[in-house]
């Protein structure tokens, strides 16, 4: 994976002046085009021909407001600041930038999210969340509890990669890996297991089975770990019990972490609905969430990788693993679920 040209929408807010820190440094790591786009009201622009003399020269004003937005961010990209594009429109912004991003064949968007605080952290920014529903590309969610860079640029230390065992992880992991790569990051490969929800008289059961799970998970994903990324170090793996949404939002809320996640998974339970995992994490981690379209992937790192996790687990530690059939495993004496 890696990105050619990146698209990063403003609003002139402190936020999305976070949002082009990130994109500025995603730019620079990849070496890639990076085009700003603001995006005007239609109300304002009609609002405009009386005060400003004439639409044309609101335009013009805007777009250079836009520069001196960018100009303070960009002077850490020195090399490549001649070579960013300022695209002012009007129009729903949503569309505009989905406009944008097919123009530009962008494959990544870096934009802020709004409406993220308090009581309104069940509430998604509505333009952040049509990009991410309907972008073919990647999306950088940057919060507003982000710190802000400074003049070193961003820097991620650690790059959280969430994988279903039991689903399509490949691609996923391959991309979190990339982005580890680029950043000289640590990669930390995770595997969330669903609780076993057992009756006061079963909870031993439940215990010992809890363990064997968590025994089959771990060494599936350090199989994966020494077989497909033995070249990429620092990478450690992690396999977590609860429910998957906080386990990974309580990993994430650390300095300087990125996680990368799929937004449509097995069974959509990584989608974009509100309740799913990749919602809830985008609207409750206080790190950026690069989220990305699901990709399947082939050839021979497929055939590595599904014997790598196959060796490790039957389809009944895959079944489990799921959560599926959880509380039939826990009764003794109960007939194994059967395919």
């Amino acid at each position: 994976m890696t990105f050619r040209s990146i698209l990063c929408p403003v609003d002139f807010s402190p936020q999305s002046r976070t949002a082009l820190e990130h994109a500025v440094a995603m730019a620079r790591r990849f070496a890639s085009r990076l085009a700003v786009v603001y995006v005007n009201d239609p109300l304002l622009l009609a609002a405009a021909k009386t005060a400003y003399r004439g639409q044309r020269h609101f335009v013009d004003q805007t777009r250079a407001e836009l520069a001196r937005f960018v100009k303070p961010v960009a002077s850490v990209w020195r090399e490549r600041h001649e070579h960013v594009a300022l695209v002012v429109s009007a129009g729903n912004p949503a569309e505009e930038i989905l406009s944008q991003v097919r123009q530009r064949r962008s494959d990544l968007v870096v934009m802020g999210s709004h409406g993220l605080s308090g009581i309104q952290k069940v509430f998604f920014g509505s333009t952040t969340e049509q990009v991410l529903r309907q972008a073919s590309a990647p999306v950088l969610a940057v919060p507003p509890a982000t710190r802000k860079a400074g003049g070193r640029g961003i820097e991620f230390a650690r790059v959280i990669a969430p994988i279903d065992l039991a689903g399509e992880w490949q691609s996923d992991a391959v991309r979190a890996a990339t982005i580890a790569n680029e950043f000289n990051a640590r990669l930390l490969l995770v595997h969330v297991l669903a609780p076993v929800q057992a009756p006061p008289w079963a909870r031993a059961a439940a215990r010992a089975n809890e363990r064997r799970r968590i025994e089959k998970a771990t060494a599936a994903l350090e199989r994966v770990r020494t077989k497909l990324f033995a070249r990429l170090q620092p990478i450690t793996s992690h396999v977590v019990v609860g429910n998957p949404a906080d386990a990974i939002v309580r990993l994430a809320n650390s300095r300087g972490s990125l996680v990368v996640m799929s937004l449509r998974g097995t069974a959509g339970v990584w989608g974009m609905r509100r309740g799913a995992i990749a919602y809830r994490v985008l609207t409750h981690s206080s790190t950026p969430v690069l989220a990305l379209p699901r990709r399947r992937i082939g050839g021979r790192f497929l055939v590595r990788a599904r014997s790598a996790v196959n060796e490790m687990l039957t389809a009944r530690d895959r079944t489990e693993m799921a959560g599926i059939d959880a509380l039939l495993s826990v009764g003794a004496g109960r007939t194994p679920l059967k395919r």
